[in-house]
């Protein structure tokens, strides 16, 4: 390998980190804008006059088209870039986010959330693809613990502070400056990101970091990457996991542990929002921490992704037999608890990207990623209705009961997906492995 100028090569490892920065400020609001509804929804109820269905349907409106969006935000990252992609569909979710908060209507907010979920599902592939483009294999889950965990801060920001601004400005307040903000983020996304070094003239991080990444530039049909990235035997196990890992995340995290706390607990709503923060700070914690000790430590994925799910279904078993009488201590210790062993996750997006040709990464965990969402926009109406199918006592609360069934049905779920991992390929470091040659098309026998 020819010898690269040292000047050229501090270029690519200085200038990688403005486009990653400027990328984890959007990340941030990602997630801030996914979990925000369970900050707000006492005011959504009152506001719209609504049952608990329908705030979950409303919550919900946001993982519908998330899901949807996944396969062709891979695509989108992979055939325009990131640059592009991420500037037009993060100046949707400004649209949509301003939607929502001038709705007059229960179905124009719908409409609104639903905008801000199109807007939003187009950030976090088009950033594996900049990992990809700008750093070598072995640092990926642990730039991707760190990503999470950037989202998780924003989690942590529509919590408890989110709380403290509605009450102080009203909710529609609170999301007007929120669509600004979205829209100044689209429009830095575009003047700072470059989708590889290349395009700025510097060489490749191959060159640079001196590692060979077969097929890393590979011509690829849109019919192709998407046979790369399902036709593999880790890609219905380890969505599986995803699925019922992340699902009850955006069910408990995203939207009824905030009621939950004040029917249950007899919390009141600010403290809610504070003590369910307290997950976002776990995830903070554990995201990266799960990142390094698969890259650094273990060297693995598959053994790192089961006992992170044993765990955290350990956590959902604890809360379903003991679901009352937490004080705010205990509760928030318990978020803390959840939110680090949840944030075991992360390598699952590490092993599900090994899997297939660098080429194809974003639209393989695209792919992978639509399991998380479905599940999420099925978790939050469902606890609803069983809610609903309980009713509201004398005091206009749903019964503790209603709850213990949510969590025993989390748990038995993810105990069943984490046993699926069990039997997924190891991919650790096994790129030279996996970049072969595109395969012909039409062909289904791919990665094995």
């Amino acid at each position: 390998m020819s010898m690269i100028d040292p000047i050229l090569a501090n270029k690519v490892k200085t200038y990688r980190w403005v486009s990653l920065i400027t990328l984890w400020f959007v990340y941030f609001f990602v997630y801030f804008d996914r979990v925000a509804p369970a900050v707000v929804a006492p005011e959504l109820v009152k506001q719209f006059d609504i049952s608990a269905a329908s705030l979950g349907l409303l919550a919900g409106a946001y993982f519908y088209p998330y899901a949807l969006m996944q396969i062709p935000s891979g695509l989108l990252s992979d055939f325009i870039g990131p640059r592009k992609a991420v500037t037009i569909f993060f100046s949707i979710a400004g649209v949509g986010t301003l939607i929502f908060g001038l709705a007059d209507t229960f179905g124009v907010a719908v409409f609104g959330r639903a905008l801000m979920g199109v807007g939003v599902a187009v950030v976090y592939l088009p950033i594996m693809k900049i990992q990809a483009a700008w750093w070598k294999p072995q640092d990926f889950a642990m730039l991707t613990g760190i990503l999470l965990t950037i989202g998780n801060l924003g989690a942590l920001g529509a919590a408890g502070p989110l709380a403290a601004l509605v009450d102080a400005t009203g909710w529609r307040t609170s999301f007007y400056l929120l669509a600004i903000v979205t829209i100044v983020l689209a429009s830095a996304v575009y003047i700072l990101v470059r989708n590889k070094p290349q395009d700025m003239g510097l060489p490749s991080i191959q060159d640079v970091e001196n590692f060979q990444a077969p097929g890393m530039d590979a011509k690829l049909k849109p019919s192709q990457a998407l046979k790369y990235a399902i036709f593999n035997r880790n890609f219905p196990l380890l969505g599986l996991y995803i699925g019922l890992m992340y699902g009850p995340f955006m069910a408990f995290q995203g939207l009824w542990a905030v009621p939950y706390m004040m029917d249950v607990l007899n919390f009141a709503k600010v403290d809610a929002g504070w003590a369910i923060s307290f997950w976002a700070v776990g995830m903070v914690i554990g995201c990266p921490i799960w990142g390094f000790i698969s890259d650094r430590i273990v060297k693995a994925r598959r053994p790192v992704i089961v006992v992170g799910g044993i765990l955290h279904t350990i956590g959902w078993v604890f809360i379903a037999m003991n679901p009352s009488g937490w004080s705010m201590f205990t509760i928030s210790a318990f978020c803390v608890y959840m939110g680090a062993t949840g944030g075991s996750y992360v390598v699952s997006h590490a092993q599900m990207g090994e899997s297939v040709p660098r080429a194809v990464v974003a639209t393989a965990i695209g792919a992978f990623n639509v399991f998380s969402f479905v599940y999420g926009s099925f978790l939050q109406p469902w606890v609803g209705k069983i809610l609903d199918s309980y009713g509201r006592n004398e005091l206009g609360k749903f019964p503790v009961e209603a709850y213990t069934i949510a969590f025993w049905i989390f748990a038995a779920g993810l105990a069943i997906a984490t046993l699926g991992v069990v039997f997924t390929r190891e991919t650790y470091i096994r790129r030279d492995h996996v970049e072969a040659k595109p395969a012909p098309e039409g062909s289904a026998d791919l990665v094995s």
